[in-house]
């Protein structure tokens, strides 16, 4: 029997070589900063019109309260007024049957007064 001894080498691999950080070119940072300033100046501008929008908002709200309150009052009115409407109605037809009743019967008694004057005139 024999023995095989074998020698392994391990070679090492050259580094990587470290990157740098990146740092950005004079345009690049000018083109940066623009951007940076026109974005501001468009937040800036998103906040005045939000703002001008709450004040309006603020100045609206008591408004719509009021108005709410009056809806409210108007409902109230309409819900009391229609059950008076709705009596009146009801009140009318009993008057307009009974009227029509009456008319039948004056006229039953128009009938019987000029039989009776027919009578006396003779």
């Amino acid at each position: 029997m024999r023995l095989v001894v074998r020698k392994i080498i391990f070679v090492k691999t050259p580094k990587k070589p470290s990157k740098e950080p990146f740092l950005p070119s004079q345009d690049e940072s000018r083109r940066t900063n623009v951007l940076f300033e026109k974005l501001i100046s468009e937040f800036r501008t998103f906040g005045e019109a939000q703002s001008h929008m709450r004040e309006r908002l603020d100045r609206i709200e008591p408004r719509l309260d009021s108005l709410d309150q009056k809806v409210d009052l108007l409902e109230s009115a309409v819900r009391t007024n229609g059950k008076d409407i709705s009596a009146l109605k009801e009140a009318v037809r009993a008057n307009t049957e009974a009227t029509h009743a009456m008319q039948t019967d004056l006229k039953n008694i128009n009938g019987r007064i000029e039989v009776v004057e027919a009578k006396l005139a003779s």
